[in-house]
Parts: structure tokens; sequence; C-alpha cells
């Protein structure tokens, strides 16, 4: 082997010999937690985590406390009227509740009979002159409303919706 050889063995030696020196001193540190991860390990019992189990318990018997309450609505949030207030053609607020307040919702004129179109106690009713309605008698059907008389008092109640002019809906041809 000549010198040149020689050097070269030496040099690659050396080499070798520091990298390895240089990868045992960064793996040293990594190797020492690999023991403290095992030896961790080697001391753990599954299963018996005592805060675990309390956060578990308080956690199953608050949702079963929870699970017994029953809630129940004054309205049904399912309808719509409940939400958006209807208006009739005047602007007035249309409401479906059941009052003991009769309204007048329309009247229909057929030839010489009147008939008027109530809502009392969330009942439609058809009625005529002379029928009676809220523990009183219909006197008279006209054309913006109806005479009630109840307790020998004679009450107008007004139609609810507004009459149309009759310009309005007649019209002549030229």
């Amino acid at each position: 082997m000549n010198k040149r050889q020689k050097t070269i063995w030496v040099i690659i030696l050396l080499l070798t010999f520091l990298s390895v020196v240089l990868v045992g001193v960064k793996l040293y540190p990594v190797a020492d937690k690999w023991h403290e991860a095992v030896e961790r390990a080697e001391n753990l019992r599954i299963g018996t985590d005592e805060e675990l189990e309390n956060i578990i318990n308080f956690l199953e018997n608050r949702l079963k406390k929870r699970l017994q309450y029953e809630f129940t609505m004054e309205k049904d949030p399912m309808l719509l009227t409940n939400v958006i207030y209807l208006t009739d053609a005047g602007g007035r607020r249309m409401s479906n509740r059941r009052t003991a307040q009769v309204e007048v919702k329309h009247i229909i004129t057929n030839g010489k009979n009147r008939y008027a179109g109530i809502q009392y106690r969330g009942q439609n009713l058809t009625l005529v002159e002379g029928d009676s309605v809220d523990g009183g008698e219909i006197v008279s059907i006209m054309r913006d409303g109806v005479i009630l008389l109840k307790n020998n008092q004679e009450k107008f109640i007004q139609i609810l919706t507004p009459l149309l002019d009759e310009s309005i809906t007649t019209s002549s041809k030229e």
C-alpha cells in the first residue's frame, strides 16, 4: 500500500468515526426520552383514572336530569300566524283568536235577502235578520254592518273589511 492509499483510508476512517460520534450525540437525548416513555407506560394503569371517572359520572348524572325536563309551549311554534300578522284590506290586524266578540266579516246581498257572515267564538256563521247570536238578536242587516239587539239595547257592529266604491266595480261602455 502506498502513501496515497493510506491517506485516503485514514481520511475515510476519521470521517466515519466523526459521523458515528455526531449521530450518537444527537440520538442520546432521543434514547433517553424513549426509556422514560417506556417506564411511564409500564407504570400506567388503564381504566383507573379516578378524575376522569368522576367527570364521566358527573356528566352522566347531569344528562339524566336534563332528560327529565319536559317543555310545554303555550303557542304552537309551527303556526305561521304566531310569527306573521295578517291584515285585512283596511290594514287592521286579523287574528284567529277565539274571542267572545261578534265580528262581522262580510255582507251578502241576494236580491231581497241579506246574509251576514259573522265570526263568533272561532266559528264562522251565516245569519239572516231574526237569527240570534251571543244572546242577542239580529234586528237589521245593512250595507256596512249589523244591528244587534241585546238586553233591550241596540248595538251597531260594523263590517271589518272596507266597502268598495261602486264606481270602481262597475264600468260603463261608451
